[in-house]
C-alpha cells in the first residue's frame, strides 16, 4: 500500500479545484469493475468512452472520492481537472517523486518483458522489487505501475512500450528512471510508425529521458546503436554485446568517450540441457552464466539485464544468482509437453517479424521433426504481405519442416515456404491437422500476435496433468 496522497497536495502542485473538501487516499483504480471501499476513482475520458458514466456505480462499490473533468453531483470528494488522463500520469509522478530507490527503465520491440523479468529475477537478491505487472507499459499503465511504488520496495524495473512517438518520452518523463535499457527496433508496431526509424526514434527517447547522471545500457549489437549511443551525450553508457564482431563497430565512436562508456559482452556460448551457457565479461572479470531458458537470444536479454544489475552496484555472483533461477515467462518460448510426447515451444503471447525469427532459430535448435505453426502478425501496416512472405522464406531456409499457418496475412509465408506447408482459416481444422503430426520425435512451435490467440492452439495440444 503507498503512502497516503492529498488532494490538497495534488492541487497544490498540479492546480485544479476540489470539490466537497479534501480526501486522502492509498489506491487509485480506473477501472469501474474494480472499485473497493475506499477507492480513489479516475474517470477516463476518451475519443470512443467516457467513464464519467460510471460515477454512479463507483459510489455504490463504496468509493471515497473522484478525479474527474465533469463535476458529479453526488457528496463525494471530487478533484476537478481538465484532463484525467494528464491528471493520472500527475498522480503518478507524484508518487514516483517520493520514491527514492533505484528505478531502471526499459524498451524495445522484442525482449522486454523477458528483460523485465530478469531483472526481477536478479534484484530479489537485494530485496523487494516492483516489476511492471502483464503489458500495463502505456501511457495508462506506466502511472498506474508507479502508483504501486512503496517503501516495501527495494528497486522497480519498469517496462515502457510505445505505438506512436511521444509516448515513451511522456510515460519516461514520469517514470524518471535511474538506468534506461534500450533493446532492439525489430520491426513491431512498423504499420503504426511508418519506418523503423521511427521506431528508433522512439526507443530512443528512453535515452533522451535519463537525467545527466543516468545511465544508458545499449544493444551494441542492433544496427541502431551508434544513433542511441549518440543519443546519450555526456551520460554515462553500458554497451552489452553477444555478436563480439559487432564491438569494434562502435569502438571507433567511443575515442573521445572520457571514459563514460563499459562494455559488457559474452564469451563461449553453448547449448546446455536447459538452455544456453556463457561467460559473462565485465570490467575484466568472467564469471559463467547458466541459464535455464531455451533460445539464443537469451543470452542477449541477460546481459541487458545484467548491465543494468551492474549500473546500479550490483555484484556479480548476485548477478548470476538470478539469471540461473530465471525459470522464463509463461507465454514467451515456454517449454512444454505436448500430446504423442512432442515437445511444445509456446510463443503464443505475441509477434513481431524480429521475434518470429528468433523463435524460428531456436527451433531449429531442437532434434526431430521441426514444425512451426504461425498465426497472422498485426501491426505491420502495408508491409504485411511482404513481412509474412519473408518469414515463410525465412522459416524454409533455416531448415524447418512443416508450416501450418492461421489467419489471413499468414497465407503469404505458406506460400512462401512451399511443399510442406498448409494455410488454416478455421482454428480447430488447423489443431485437427497438427494432431496428425504430433509424435514423440518432433518440436512445435507456436507464434502468433496477440489477436491470434494461439495459445488456443498450444491449450489443445499440450499434455493435460
Amino acid at each position: 500500500m503507498i503512502r497516503a496522497i492529498t488532494f490538497s497536495e495534488l492541487q497544490q502542485r498540479f492546480g485544479g479545484e476540489l470539490i466537497n473538501g479534501d480526501l486522502a487516499f492509498e489506491r487509485l483504480v480506473i477501472d469501474s469493475r474494480q472499485v473497493e471501499a475506499g477507492d480513489l476513482f479516475l474517470a477516463v475520458k476518451g475519443a470512443r468512452f467516457d467513464a464519467h458514466q460510471f460515477v454512479p456505480q463507483v459510489i455504490e462499490a463504496g468509493a471515497a472520492g473522484l478525479v474527474v473533468s465533469e463535476s458529479q453531483d453526488c457528496g463525494l470528494p471530487q478533484w476537478l481537472v481538465p484532463d484525467t488522463q494528464l491528471a493520472l500520469g500527475q498522480i503518478g509522478q507524484f508518487n514516483r517523486d517520493r520514491f527514492a530507490s533505484p528505478v531502471i527503465g526499459v524498451t524495445g520491440n522484442s525482449g522486454k518483458t523477458t528483460v523485465k523479468e530478469m531483472l526481477g529475477a536478479i534484484l530479489t537478491q537485494t530485496g523487494n522489487t516492483l516489476i511492471t505487472q502483464g503489458n500495463l507499459n502505456n501511457e495508462f499503465g506506466v502511472p498506474l505501475t508507479l502508483l504501486r511504488l512503496s517503501e516495501e520496495y527495494q528497486s522497480a524495473v519498469i517496462e515502457l512500450g510505445a505505438n506512436h512517438l511521444g509516448e515513451i518520452a511522456y510515460t519516461a518523463a514520469l517514470a524518471q528512471p535511474h538506468v534506461g535499457i534500450v533493446l532492439n527496433v525489430t520491426g513491431a508496431h512498423v504499420g503504426e510508425f511508418g519506418s523503423m526509424d521511427n521506431i528508433a526514434q522512439a526507443k530512443g527517447e528512453l535515452i533522451t529521458a535519463l537525467g545527466d547522471s543516468g545511465i544508458a545500457v545499449i544493444n551494441a549489437d542492433d544496427a541502431f546503436a551508434a544513433q542511441w549511443y549518440r543519443q546519450a551525450g555526456e551520460r554515462q553508457v553500458m554497451l552489452f554485446s553477444a555478436e563480439s564482431e559487432n564491438k569494434s563497430r562502435l569502438e571507433l565512436l567511443m575515442a573521445a568517450d572520457n571514459g563514460r562508456t563499459q562494455w559488457l559482452t559474452s564469451r563461449n556460448i553453448r547449448r546446455n540441457d536447459l538452455g544456453y551457457s556463457f561467460e559473462l565479461c565485465f570490467s575484466g572479470s568472467e564469471v559463467t552464466v547458466n541459464l535455464q531458458v531455451p533460445g539464443r537470444h537469451n543470452v542477449s536479454n541477460a546481459l541487458a539485464a545484467a548491465a543494468a544489475a551492474f549500473a546500479i552496484g550490483l555484484k556479480a555472483e548476485q548477478i548470476v544468482t538470478g539469471l540461473e533461477s530465471f525459470c522464463g515467462v509463461s507465454g514467451r518460448l515456454q517449454t512444454v509437453t505436448g500430446l504423442k510426447g512432442a515437445t511444445v515451444l509456446n510463443d503464443s503471447y505475441n509477434a513481431n517479424p524480429g521475434s518470429v525469427r528468433v523463435a524460428i532459430d531456436t527451433l531449429t535448435d531442437y532434434p526431430g521433426q521441426q514444425i512451426l505453426v504461425l498465426g497472422d502478425i498485426g501491426e505491420l501496416g502495408d508491409s504485411s504481405s511482404e513481412a509474412h512472405y519473408e518469414l515463410g522464406l525465412y522459416a524454409k531456409r533455416a531448415g524447418v519442416d512443416r508450416l501450418l499457418t492461421l489467419g489471413d496475412d499468414s497465407e503469404q509465408a505458406s506460400l512462401a515456404f512451399g511443399a510442406g506447408s498448409s494455410h488454416w482459416w478455421d482454428r480447430e481444422r488447423l489443431i485437427e491437422e497438427l494432431m496428425t503430426q504430433l509424435q514423440a520425435d518432433c518440436t512445435v512451435l507456436i507464434k502468433g500476435s496477440r489477436a491470434a490467440a494461439m495459445e488456443l492452439v498450444v491449450e489443445a495440444i499440450k499434455l493435460k496433468r
